[in-house]
């Protein structure tokens, strides 16, 4: 019997439990993400029951903690973490080389065998690391939301020309999102015009989405689109962009807003908080501020309120606990587009 094989084994075995319990833990305590922290649960529990074909007794007996020299040895790229998902990445990378090694040392241990459980492992750790990383990446952008103006710019207050200059002001007057809304415009006018304001929110760091195309989003490189509810699925949504792009969507109701939540968008918008005109004039009822608080509750996710928004109506909002406030036409009164940016950052 070598023991070597067998102290390879046992220390791969906790490499890979401890680097997918760390991606776990990031998601289950920090993200919030169930989904993925169970997925994760899921493997590290495959791996505990794979690690079973191996006598326990002769893993223990192979271990050597004290003989092992480069247990203390980290290079300068483990010493150093940066973000939520460099620690993700890295402790994935880390599980995947580990059950990599044990899948290699099976076949020594059990030749012949048809069956090696730690392949399929391995491609299940594959498999969840696209999903895990674009998830963080997704949850980073988030950060925009929090006591943020989101900032509409909208065709019909603002000329072709304009819309550079216009987000500019914007971004001078405290907006952390801007949002792109053009109707009745040519497709290339509208990627034309969104390449330009991508470039200038992200020398600004500002979060740029663009209303209803992402074709629109993906091809002007913005960091997501904001779907209506006659727009296309999100699931089909995120099947045509990045994966680190975020996707958000319109509701008008706790019914809308729940089987939204569903389909795991990245910020929600509710309203008309206020009573405002809509896009042919007609003056759209205000929702209940009740709904607001019970959409808000229910969410783990940035909830945007939009419609009528002014600085009075955003203080007297202050008790909802609204991450976003989005606006639209008191922005562009009297022309003072950052002075009415300042009041409105100043409210919230």
């Amino acid at each position: 019997m070598d023991y070597g094989i067998y102290s390879v084994i046992d220390a791969n075995i906790n490499r890979a439990l401890e680097g997918i319990r760390v991606a776990e833990d990031c998601f289950r305590f920090i993200s919030r993400n169930s989904r993925i922290s169970a997925v994760l649960k899921q493997i590290r529990h495959d791996i505990a029951d794979a690690s079973k074909s191996f006598p326990a007794n002769i893993l223990l007996g192979a271990r050597n903690v004290e003989k092992d020299r480069q247990k203390f040895f980290n290079t300068q790229g483990e010493k150093d973490r940066k973000s939520v998902i460099d620690v993700v990445q890295s402790n994935l990378h880390r599980a995947m080389e580990a059950v990599r090694s044990i899948e290699e040392l099976y076949k020594l241990v059990f030749p012949g065998s048809i069956d090696n459980p730690f392949q399929e492992i391995r491609f299940s750790l594959y498999s969840i690391e696209k999903d895990a990383v674009s998830t963080v990446s997704r949850e980073a952008k988030r950060k925009y939301f929090n006591s943020s103006l989101y900032a509409i710019l909208d065709s019909s207050f603002v000329i072709n020309e304009a819309y550079p200059e216009t987000a500019k002001r914007m971004i001078k007057g405290g907006a952390s999102v801007i949002q792109l809304r053009m109707k009745k415009k040519s497709m290339r006018n509208i990627l034309k015009t969104a390449r330009e304001i991508s470039l200038i929110c992200k020398d600004n760091d500002v979060l740029f989405i663009v209303n209803d195309f992402p074709e629109i989003a993906y091809l002007s490189d913005a960091g997501g689109v904001h779907l209506g509810q006659d727009d296309l699925k999100i699931e089909d949504v995120r099947s045509i962009l990045p994966p680190d792009m975020i996707v958000g969507i319109s509701t008008h109701s706790v019914e809308e807003a729940e089987a939204e939540f569903k389909n795991e968008p990245d910020y929600i918008a509710i309203g008309p908080v206020f009573d405002t005109n809509s896009k042919n004039n007609e003056v759209l009822k205000g929702i209940d501020t009740d709904i607001i608080n019970h959409v808000i509750i229910k969410s783990y996710i940035p909830v945007v309120g939009i419609g009528g928004l002014t600085p009075e109506r955003i203080k007297a909002l202050k008790w909802a606990g609204l991450s976003g406030f989005a606006v639209i036409s008191y922005l562009y009164k009297d022309d003072k587009i950052e002075d009415n940016c300042k009041r409105i950052v100043s409210s919230i």
